[in-house]
């Protein structure tokens, strides 16, 4: 097998969806003897532990350090096969392989801001016809990309995201909210549609004895401006560890999006043991099937209803939490990368 440099420009991010693809990816690789190289800025966060030879260099920030300093690495050292979880890579590199976990900004660019949505339609169907493969992660993302973006389906391969390891084996329970709680968690962006799941919950009953909590930060590359019922609701970015925690004790996790190309938090919710609430789109038809609860992202009246319903029934809560444990099982990191390195032996 030819040798596998990663683009590690992720270690220099916090840790969360893509950043935990391409993680979890690299740490999956490792565990399973395959040898990996990252390529990565000279500052990256702390959180990133991978036992592998991670190559730190370039003087350029963010964006412009694939663009220019990885390119002329790369360039430099006989152009090997670039893997690129998160970010696309240098746009003017050709022996690569690309990951488009989904193309919200195409469907909806009003829900990022304008750099953020001009930046990534310009140059997604470049890299994208420029790559010699396309990682996606769901059947619904491939169809995505193949309708808007005009992309042969043989070049897509699905590779599913899973639930961390490292989270399933964390022991302690930080029990730092002791109320009666619900839960959601994601980035402040308006496609996970969070103002309509506050205005739902402040125009119910259950308010009176159920607390609403929102895990996730905003970001400038969302279009998005945070009302005073978010903000009264929402702790912000957490430990992978108070994370557990929330997710063991909340009585219910809630998940309202839009548009989503997998959708990470109600695996990790279900592996707790947490019954899941989910908007009813294709996506989540698709990966989560019967191990959640559906309702209209814009129906308040039946989020309440449903809401009310998990919390109250108690045989119908232990039947989706079951279910949940079962969906887990279907999705394994190591799974993954194996469906990785058998992509890779295909490249020529």
């Amino acid at each position: 097998m030819q040798k596998i440099y990663i683009n590690g420009r992720f270690m220099a991010e916090q840790i969360t969806g893509i950043q935990r693809f391409a993680y979890e990816m690299c740490k999956a690789l490792i565990s399973n003897g395959v040898e990996i190289t990252i390529l990565a800025p000279k500052k990256i966060r702390h959180e990133y532990k991978l036992n592998c030879r991670i190559i730190k260099f370039g003087i350029i920030p963010g964006i412009m350090w694939e663009h220019f300093d990885l390119l002329f690495y790369l360039w430099f050292h006989k152009c090997p096969l670039l893997i690129n979880f998160g970010s696309p890579g240098p746009l003017l590199y050709k022996n690569r392989v690309v990951s488009i976990h989904d193309i919200s900004f195409y469907v909806n660019p009003k829900w990022f801001s304008w750099w953020y949505s001009a930046y990534y339609r310009s140059i997604t169907s470049i890299f994208s016809k420029r790559s010699k493969k396309i990682i996606t992660v769901s059947e619904f993302s491939k169809s995505e990309i193949i309708k808007k973006l005009k992309t042969d389906s043989s070049k897509i391969i699905v590779i599913h995201n899973a639930v961390s390891q490292t989270m399933i084996n964390t022991k302690q329970n930080i029990v730092f909210k002791k109320d009666k709680y619900i839960l959601t968690v994601g980035s402040l962006d308006p496609r996970k549609n969070l103002n309509k799941l506050v205005e739902a919950y402040n125009s119910s009953d259950i308010r009176n004895y159920v607390k609403l909590y929102i895990v996730g930060k905003s970001s400038p590359m969302f279009n998005m401006k945070s009302s005073h019922s978010i903000e009264d609701n929402a702790l912000g970015y957490v430990s992978d560890e108070e994370l557990v925690s929330l997710y063991k004790n909340a009585s219910a996790f809630i998940y309202l999006s839009y548009y989503e190309g997998f959708g990470i938090p109600p695996l990790e919710a279900m592996s707790f043991g947490c019954p899941v609430i989910l908007s009813d789109i294709p996506v989540f038809r698709e990966i989560y099937g019967e191990s959640a609860l559906f309702v209209d992202p814009d129906n308040i009246m039946e989020i309440n209803k449903t809401i009310d319903l998990i919390l109250s029934n108690n045989e119908l809560r232990e039947k989706i939490i079951l279910r949940g444990y079962e969906k887990v099982k279907e999705y394994s990191w190591d799974l993954s990368a194996y469906k990785l390195v058998k992509l890779i032996d295909s490249i020529k």
